[in-house]
């Protein structure tokens, strides 16, 4: 068996690797590189496989770094079947299908023709739902799908064949407020494990930082702007939002969610919330919100001042209808713009949170951003280097650790631990490398 490393080795995104063994070849994730036009350029490089050889993908989540290169390979010829739990399946086609329609929309875009909607169609049709704990074969090997956190139907990978082999998928937190803790990895002979947050340990309460959050925007009478990933933070954050407000009903001011992904993703929650800790706060939660949804819904807030509570895409402002925001209230400094996650390079989120103020939107236009940006590290559904230190502590020291999907700095660091904690085969993939 064989385990050749192509995507998420340089940095977060991109996650793709190959298994091969004597009766074919699986891809265990298949996402895009995002951030920067030099990290988005990444997709364009010519695959190490014909994707018309793959027998299957097996995708961990739904997230577009896990998800987002498929239309790509069907385009390219892939009929494979693509094995995940079914709310992975579910968001995933969403995913997807806004990735197509970004991309058909946006002529001028890097990978303008990468794929389209009827590539996303036939992707749909190879879905074959898979439940966790339900081992299946392939390829004259054992698979099962285990409870790993991180967003929901997220899962890791178990494959038993020659060898033990776990690929971790992204490692969600202990403590996240909606989504149950991952099971433990079991013992393995191989680990391919994400790094994220490999070299930090996470600080903030979210919950407590939220609230401070709110009550700001009422006392202060401001325009809250928080950007959102579509699916699984824009549902956290109702979530905890709409039960603020219960606790706190002195608190409350009008509050509204724009975003038709998050819509949509609000669907596969509520459908799948009995899989989450509180499903009929969440069912209630994304039922009760108001929708930004039609032009004059959105007249209706544009002059408005605050006291007023937006969530909305895109998480790293890279995207979506976020940009309406921060171009209709960039000359109010009174306006108070909330990045709770992850900003990747090269990204205007990025931007914003190093403290420029003058960004440009995705068709260049320049927003000169006049009002306050607050950032918070509480918000990540990763694992952080403690956590992903607890996840591992059944497997054996000398156990084969692969270390992918994190900036290079967050890579070492988790290396340089998991050395100093006793584990003797740690090795940082990169890319193109089979073992």
């Amino acid at each position: 068996m064989k385990i050749q490393f192509i995507g998420a080795t340089e940095d977060v995104t991109g996650s793709m690797t190959l298994v091969e063994c004597a009766e074919g070849k699986i891809l265990i994730d298949c996402g895009l590189y995002q951030g920067s036009d030099d990290i988005v350029k990444k997709n364009l490089r010519p695959l190490p496989f014909n994707p018309k050889e793959i027998d299957a993908i097996i995708l961990t989540h739904a997230h577009l770094d896990h998800s987002g290169h498929i239309p790509r390979l069907v385009k390219l010829g892939f009929r494979g079947h693509i094995y995940a739990t079914k709310p992975t399946l579910k968001l995933a086609r969403l995913i997807m299908s806004d990735s197509a329609q970004i991309l058909e929309k946006s002529e001028h875009h890097i990978l303008s023709s990468f794929y389209e909607m009827e590539d996303v169609m036939i992707a749909i049709s190879l879905f074959k739902p898979k439940k966790f704990h339900e081992p299946f074969e392939l390829l004259g090997m054992s698979l099962t799908l285990r409870p790993v956190g991180h967003i929901l139907g997220a899962s890791s990978v178990f494959i038993q064949g020659e060898q033990k082999i776990v690929f971790s998928g992204d490692v969600g937190r202990f403590n996240d407020p909606i989504i149950f803790p991952p099971e433990k990895c079991p013992p393995t002979d191989i680990l391919v494990m994400e790094s994220t947050y490999g070299g930090k340990i996470r600080k903030g309460d979210l919950e407590e930082e939220l609230a401070a959050f709110l009550k700001k925007i009422k006392r202060e009478s401001q325009v809250g702007i928080i950007a959102s990933f579509a699916v699984a933070r824009g549902q956290l954050l109702i979530t905890l939002i709409h039960k603020f407000y219960q606790l706190h009903p002195e608190e409350k001011v009008r509050f509204v969610i724009d975003g038709p992904m998050m819509t949509e993703a609000n669907k596969v929650y509520k459908e799948f919330s009995h899989d989450t800790k509180c499903p009929e706060d969440l069912k209630t939660a994304l039922e009760e919100v108001e929708v930004i949804d039609h032009i004059r819904e959105w007249d209706s807030i544009s002059k408005k001042e605050g006291p007023l509570v937006v969530v909305t895409s895109s998480g790293m402002v890279s995207g979506g209808r976020i940009w309406r925001y921060l171009e209709n209230w960039q000359n109010d400094p009174n306006a108070c713009l909330f990045l709770p996650g992850y900003q990747a390079a090269g990204t205007a989120g990025k931007a914003l949170s190093e403290g420029q103020r003058t960004i440009h939107d995705e068709q260049g236009k320049m927003i000169h951003w006049s009002g306050e940006v607050l950032t918070s590290e509480a918000f990540s559904s990763h694992a952080d280097q403690s956590e992903l230190i607890s996840w591992i502590k059944d497997i054996d020291k000398n156990t084969q650790i692969f270390i992918n999907h994190g900036e290079v700095d967050s890579k070492q660091m988790f290396k340089d631990k998991l050395t100093e904690l006793g584990y003797k085969n740690v090795t940082i993939a990169t890319h193109n490398h089979s073992s």
